[in-house]
């Protein structure tokens, strides 16, 4: 947190209790840094996607086959090309493209780093501290069921920010004049 970060706090702080010596604040929606995160996350998502059609097309066209069937073959599908061939002639960019992309697992584990590092405390020596050099290695000793959990909250977060949003636009409308 900045040394400016009292004068954004609006009230009494509340809190998602991850593990007795873990929580992380409640804000009712998502940080910029966090929306941050997640946009970055987006953006190497796309990259993969596109790097996928890309070759998808290049197999397509050079073994006459569909951009379906192409696809497929990439995804590991059946089709008239055996799986060995694809990997015989598009062994570096099929390995590009796998290494490239973002699992699950690792989107998960960057959107749970990016929360805690910004609305994290621990219980360290007897006072809670932020953790705001909490990194993705601390982020990947964490049980799955914790990085769950962490999952749920920060889905509920961007839940809370969308309704009060709803909310807020509702209550436009009904005091703009008409």
């Amino acid at each position: 947190m900045s040394k400016y970060s009292f004068l954004v706090q609006t009230k009494a702080e509340d809190y998602f209790e991850l593990l007795p010596d873990l929580r992380l604040k409640k804000y009712g929606g998502w940080l910029v840094a966090e929306a941050i995160e997640q946009e970055e996350i987006s953006k190497l998502q796309s990259q993969s996607t596109i790097r996928a059609v890309q070759l998808a097309k290049r197999i397509a066209s050079a073994k006459g086959i569909g951009l379906d069937e192409a696809f497929g073959l990439l995804q590991g599908g059946g089709g008239s090309i055996t799986e060995a061939e694809l990997l015989a002639d598009y062994t570096e960019e099929t390995l590009s493209m796998i290494t490239s992309g973002s699992s699950v697992e690792s989107t998960n584990a960057r959107m749970v780093t990016a929360f805690i590092r910004s609305r994290g405390q621990g219980m360290v020596d007897g006072n809670w501290q932020d953790l705001i050099d909490w990194e993705l290695d601390d982020t990947k000793a964490l049980p799955r069921k914790y990085i769950a959990k962490v999952v749920e909250f920060i889905t509920a977060e961007q839940n809370a920010e969308m309704q009060e949003a709803a909310t807020a636009k509702k209550a436009t409308k009904r005091n703009s004049p008409q």
